[in-house]
């Protein structure tokens, strides 16, 4: 398959997933539409790359009907961090600057679009938050399941407690949007022929000791600032605790590579430890094996 027959199909993959904006699916699809679109603009030049945009918006704006204007948004949005990253890995720069870059990219347009947002539309977030979070919440209400009261009550708790919890949901949507981007357009480029530099082996990820100290110190802070406050050390620590704690856990998942490695067990333990411990930190407090890990030589002894 020459290099026009693959950008056409590339092309058609990124229309795909725009199409599905207004399908259940887009939590999962949204997720992939920058692949796509990094893979055309490493493989075709600017102008080349630009007409393929112009070509996905239109048929994405005409073929979605009444969610065109959204599809063509979205399109606009995610094509400013593809171009970055796609750059990068023409310029065959390293897979840890190339997703920081897409990180910083990402976060920075999201962060104006709340502000914009905010300014333009001049909204109280959290009381629109709960606003919809009452709407969804009355069912169990008029149900009898809960007092009266109970809706509108639990809404305004849940959108401050959003509100409150933005900056680290918008550091952790831009690093899955990142590294889901460039785990699939390495591989996507490397079925095509093109190779682009990979992140260190798994069982090399360290964290520096420093952020254990980091950790300590807002986790005390944490319970000197009052709980359900507004003020900016409890916005700080809020997110900072919680982020340092996914930090950790990512440190977690490296030391059970190494350990796989050192112990020579099979390839698919670490993973599946890795997925029970993405999927269940949230409910266990498995981080604390990655704090001890960044804190204490604890391979050095594991490998004696």
């Amino acid at each position: 398959m020459n290099n026009s027959w693959k950008s056409l199909v590339w092309s058609v993959m990124a229309l795909a997933v725009l199409l599905s904006v207004p399908t259940p699916l887009n939590a999962i699809t949204l997720f992939l539409l920058m692949t796509p679109l990094v893979v055309l603009f490493t493989m075709l030049k600017p102008l080349a790359f630009a007409g393929h945009a112009a070509a996905i918006g239109a048929a994405a704006f005409i073929l979605s009907g009444s969610a065109g204007p959204l599809a063509l948004t979205l399109l606009i949005f995610f094509l400013v961090p593809s171009i970055v990253m796609g750059y990068l890995y023409k310029k065959r720069r390293k897979a840890r600057t190339v997703i920081l870059s897409g990180f910083i990219v990402l976060l920075a347009q999201l962060l104006i679009e709340l502000v914009l947002f905010s300014l333009q539309f001049r909204i109280d977030l959290a009381a629109e938050l709960a606003s919809l979070l009452k709407t969804s919440l009355m069912q169990f209400e008029t149900g009898g399941m809960f007092p009266a009261g109970w809706a509108a009550d639990t809404a305004t708790e849940l959108g401050e407690a959003i509100v409150t919890m933005l900056p680290l949901l918008l550091i952790l949507s831009s690093f899955l949007f990142t590294i889901v981007t460039h785990g699939l357009t390495r591989l996507a480029l490397k079925r095509g022929g093109i190779e682009i530099p990979g992140l260190p082996q798994a069982k090399t990820w360290r964290l520096p000791r420093s952020l254990v100290w980091y950790y300590l110190i807002a986790l005390v802070v944490s319970f000197a600032v009052p709980e359900k406050g507004t003020g900016y050390w409890t916005v700080v620590t809020a997110n900072l605790v919680p982020l340092l704690q996914y930090a950790f856990t990512v440190q977690a998942i490296g030391f059970f590579f190494f350990l796989a490695d050192a112990k020579k067990w099979s390839k698919g333990v670490p993973v599946l430890i890795s997925v029970l411990l993405v999927l269940f930190t949230p409910i266990f407090p498995f981080y604390l094996i990655g704090l001890l890990d960044a804190a204490f030589p604890l391979r050095r002894y594991f490998v004696k």
